[in-house]
């Protein structure tokens, strides 16, 4: 008798470009040693040279470890020397308590939803301009 049992995959991302300049990555499942190499290369992709602003919606997030902080923590320092910036969606425990408890909550800039990050964006401005 066999057993099949199906196998999810731990981390999954979709990309959408809610605005030309802004890119938006929502990262889905768990963050950690096993899962961060695939991380850091959907960050390095493409993630981060083609935009201006990268939205990280990390709210599916079920666990993140130190290894997919260091992850945040090494885009953060690329996105820094290009010039772009990163916001994170970041409001779910198990990535807040995370941030907090290693100091690193202060180093990034976090909000509520895509709404307040577009908000955030060079408030007031136009598209059409």
């Amino acid at each position: 008798m066999s057993r099949h049992t199906e196998r999810t995959d731990p981390l999954r991302f979709s990309v959408c470009r809610p605005r030309h300049d802004v890119t938006m990555l929502m990262v889905v499942g768990e963050i950690d040693l096993a899962t961060a190499p695939r991380f850091r290369a959907e960050l390095t992709r493409g993630c981060l040279r083609h935009t201006t602003t990268l939205v990280l919606d990390l709210s599916p997030v079920t666990f993140l470890a130190a290894a997919g902080l260091s992850v945040l923590v090494e885009a953060q320092a690329e996105a820094a020397r290009a010039h772009r910036r990163i916001i994170l969606i970041a409001n779910v425990r198990s990535v807040g308590r995370a941030m907090e408890i290693t100091g690193l909550s202060t180093g990034f800039h976090r909000v509520g939803s895509l709404d307040a990050a577009l908000a955030d964006i060079a408030p007031g401005y136009d598209e059409t301009a």
